[in-house]
Formats: C-alpha cells, structure tokens, sequence
C-alpha cells in the first residue's frame, strides 16, 4: 500500500513516516503544490493531509484533487492530520473532499486504525 503524507513541518513528515514505514510505502510532500503535482503522477491508496501550508493550504489541495478528473487520486481517501480543532476548519475539509480529520497530536494506535478501516478493500 502506497501512502501520500502531505505536511510542511518536516518534524511531522519525520514522525509519519517513521510511525508507517514499517507497513506502508511513503512518499512525502512538503506542500500542496508539490502534492498536486505527486497525485497527478502517482496512483496512492491513502494521503495525509496538513491544513495550514503556505501557497495552497490542505482543504484547497483537496479540493484541487477531487474536482479534476484528470487526477488519478480524486476518489482516493484523504485524512487531514492538523492542530486544528476548530469545527469551522474540521467542516471545510469535509466539504472539500476529506474522509476524516485528525487533531495533533496523532495517537499512532488511532492513525492505524483510520488507515486499517480506509484501506480495508
């Protein structure tokens, strides 16, 4: 299984990918910019997504994903992983396109089981 993880803080991509290593295969992005590009080129079976990101921020480049239909990834699921609780935030990624929305800190144990239930097909 082939995971985007999608953060601008490379202390977060260092922990997710450390955290997943072991049972996913991990491509890392730096930015939504750098994500569109990742998931007009590659097939994942899962993306973990930032909100706030300079340039585009993670709703926006969820939205970008699934509304073109030239991206191979518009179907694929995407848990934003962010510091933000806010229900306002939580709201406008589910609108644009998320499956689920973590609050960091990420408990590992609770990141697997999101990812066992989304890539449970």
């Amino acid at each position: 299984m082939k995971i985007l993880v999608v953060d601008d803080n490379p202390i977060n991509l260092k922990f997710l990918f450390y955290s997943l290593r072991n049972d996913y295969e991990i491509d890392m992005a730096s930015g939504g910019d750098e994500a569109l590009r990742l998931t007009k080129a590659t097939k994942y079976d899962l993306i973990l997504m930032d909100l706030w990101m300079p340039l585009i921020d993670g709703a926006e480049t969820t939205r970008q994903i699934r509304s073109l239909n030239s991206n191979i990834n518009n179907n694929t699921p995407i848990i934003f992983c962010t510091t933000s609780s806010d229900d306002t935030d939580r709201k406008r990624c589910l609108t644009f396109g998320a499956n689920d929305y973590l609050v960091k800190p990420i408990q590992v144990n609770l990141l697997k089981e999101k990812l066992d239930h989304y890539l449970a097909f």
